[in-house]
């Protein structure tokens, strides 16, 4: 259950493009806000060609405006499609399909609104590759464990230390775990107050605390 709602927020979606649309709506929201945004703008425009054929990227913002970010948003999303129509003829990432991750990264780069940690998203969720991005859950706990050397600050470099230690296998539910508890533990979560605590008000007995540095 943890993986499906935290892929189906994060790009787990069956085209190229509904994925990197839908974890690009992810950033600095909740899964809801971010499944609710990408469900109103397939609603309004279920084909990208709709998206393609708008003036404008103005009428993008109503459906997604949930997610925050609205005019920012639309204009990337708007863009993005824009420039995948004038290159290669459709609004499609479909031809980085069977690209290796260093060459898909490249040509996602390019695109405003996606960095490292999208495109680190778009790689493990949508393509399913072995990847392990790193958010500011991620960091912060793996710091904690001691898993981080105690120099290493910045999610990028956490990023390359973690995918060359963390095995393939476990990349994917190790990194909707870490997700998960961030968002619920008052002893893991950014300044002691996580985004979903207990409901009942107590606060969860971090199963982390004895492993922790």
């Amino acid at each position: 259950q943890r993986r499906k709602e935290i892929s189906g927020s994060c790009g787990k979606q069956d085209t190229l493009l509904d994925g990197v649309v839908s974890t690009m709506l992810s950033q600095n929201t909740t899964a809801a806000n971010t499944i609710r945004a990408f469900a109103n703008l397939k609603k309004t425009y279920p084909d990208w060609k709709m998206v393609v054929a708008l003036p404008s990227p103005v009428d993008l913002e109503e459906p997604i405006k949930v997610a925050g970010l609205a005019k920012t948003r639309a204009q990337r999303i708007w863009d993005m499609c824009q420039t995948l129509q004038k290159e290669r003829g459709e609004a499609s990432f479909e031809y980085l399909r069977d690209m290796p991750d260093d060459e898909v990264k490249k040509k996602l780069s390019r695109f405003k609104g996606l960095g490292p940690k999208t495109i680190s998203c778009v790689l493990l969720f949508t393509l399913g590759r072995s990847e392990f991005p790193v958010d500011t859950h991620v960091l912060r706990i793996t710091k904690q464990m001691g898993w981080l050397p105690s120099n290493m600050n910045t999610r990028e470099t956490a990023y390359e230390y973690l995918n060359e230690r963390i095995p393939a296998h476990v990349k994917l539910d190790l990194h909707c775990l870490l997700i998960a508890h961030g968002r619920k533990c008052h002893r893991c979560a950014a300044r002691g107050k996580p985004q979903f605590p207990p409901k009942d008000g107590s606060k969860l007995a971090c199963p982390l605390k004895k492993g922790s540095r």
